[in-house]
C-alpha cells in the first residue's frame, strides 16, 4: 500500500501544539474591528470548537444579525491579527511531536482536521516550525461549522484514502473519526484526560507523543 493511500489527519490546538491566548486574542481583536464591539472572550471554550461556530456564537450574544459580507471580512482579517500575536508569542510544540511527524511522514501522508480556518491553521504550523510535514489537505473551520462534515471534506479532498487515522484531543475529534470511518487516536495533551477520552470510545489513547509506541505499532512505522 502506497503512502498516498494512507493518511493521518491531525487536529492542531491541544494535539500538536499550544498557542495560549493567541487565537483567543486574535479572535477578539478581529471581532472588535469588524463588528465594532469588544467581546468577552474569557467565556469562549475553543476546545473542539470551530471558528465558524465561535463567530456565530459571538454574533448571537451581541445581537448582531447575520451579515455574510462582514463575516467574510472577519475571516479575511483574522489571519492578520493571529500572525501578529504568534510573532510575539510563538506556539509551543508538545514534546515528541517533531519526532513523531518526522518518523511517520515518510510512510503516511499528513493532513489536517481542525476548527481553525485554513489560513490560521497554516500560520500556527508555520510559527511552530512544523508546516513542512503537512500537504495542506484537510477540513477546516471555514469549511463548515460541524467537525464531522469537516472530516468528510478532508477525506474527499484526499481522494478517499484506504487507511485513515484522525488524531485529536477532544470528544469532538473522536466523534468525527467514528462518523467517517477513521481510526480515532486521542492524545492526552489537552483538557481531557485518559479516562474521559476512553469513555468516548477512542480506538487508541496515548498519554503523549513521547509515549506513543503503541501508536507507532498501529501505524506500522
Amino acid at each position: 500500500m502506497t503512502a498516498r493511500s494512507r493518511y493521518i489527519f491531525c487536529d492542531i490546538d491541544g494535539t500538536l501544539l499550544r498557542a495560549p491566548g493567541a487565537g483567543n486574542s486574535a479572535f477578539g481583536g478581529t471581532f472588535a474591528e469588524v463588528f465594532g464591539v469588544a467581546p468577552d472572550m474569557a467565556k469562549i471554550d475553543f476546545a473542539g470548537a470551530t471558528d465558524i461556530r465561535v463567530l456565530a456564537q459571538l454574533m448571537r450574544e451581541h445581537r448582531i444579525e447575520p451579515d455574510p459580507a462582514r463575516e467574510q471580512l472577519f475571516f479575511e482579517r483574522l489571519p492578520f491579527f493571529l500572525d501578529r500575536k504568534l510573532e510575539l508569542h510563538p506556539p509551543t510544540v508538545f514534546p515528541g511531536v517533531g519526532r513523531f511527524l518526522a518518523r511517520v511522514s515518510s510512510h503516511w501522508k499528513l493532513g489536517l482536521v481542525t476548527g481553525n480556518i485554513k489560513a490560521c491553521a497554516l500560520l500556527k504550523l508555520k510559527h511552530a516550525g512544523i508546516d513542512s510535514f503537512f500537504d495542506g489537505i484537510g477540513g477546516f473551520g471555514d469549511d463548515d461549522g460541524d467537525r464531522n462534515r469537516m472530516a468528510a471534506l478532508a477525506l474527499e479532498r484526499a481522494g478517499h484514502p484506504k487507511q485513515v487515522f484522525l488524531l485529536g484531543d477532544t470528544p469532538s475529534d473522536i466523534e468525527a473519526a467514528r462518523t467517517n470511518g477513521m481510526v480515532s487516536v486521542a492524545v492526552c495533551n489537552g483538557q481531557f484526560g485518559r479516562a474521559a477520552l476512553e469513555a468516548e470510545g477512542a480506538d487508541l489513547v496515548v498519554d503523549s507523543f513521547e509515549a506513543a509506541d503503541e501508536l507507532f505499532q498501529a501505524l506500522d512505522v
